[in-house]
């Protein structure tokens, strides 16, 4: 194992011949092994304004709300281990808990909209329905 800064690749008739690293060196490799590099991607996230841990990637809580009201997020913007499973399974609960806060919304909203029964109410809601094919009423 070889450690050090990559500086480029040395290429010799489309084949890798050796890697260069920042002290100079030349090492014809057997095999190589890179890491890989995650990266937030979370411009739009970001810029709606969710907050975001210290590695970027974009903050929720279990359901997958984020800081901004209305926002939710999943997968591998939120979660860098995120595979593509994972990340579909995520974003499906997500839409889930989304669906649910939606539903609630609208409950709430039809309860404050609401008019109080009464006789009165019945006898105007009768009259707008039937008309005058009412009976005994």
């Amino acid at each position: 194992m070889v450690e050090g800064t990559v500086t480029r690749l040395v290429i010799d008739r489309d084949r890798l011949a050796g890697v260069e690293l920042d002290r100079g060196s030349v090492v014809a490799p057997a095999a190589i092994f890179v890491r890989p590099r995650f990266v937030a991607s979370n411009g739009l996230l970001t810029g709606l304004g969710c907050q975001v841990d210290g590695n970027g990637w974009v903050v929720v809580n279990q359901r997958g709300r984020t800081s901004v009201p209305g926002v939710w997020a999943a997968g591998n913007a939120v979660d860098p281990r995120a595979q593509v499973i994972t990340a579909a399974g995520a974003g499906s609960a997500a839409a889930i808990a989304l669906h649910a806060d939606l539903v609630e919304q609208d409950v709430q909203r039809a309860i404050a909209d609401a008019r109080p029964f009464s006789a009165a109410l019945e006898r105007q809601v009768t009259e707008a329905v039937l008309a005058d094919r009412r009976h005994g009423l």
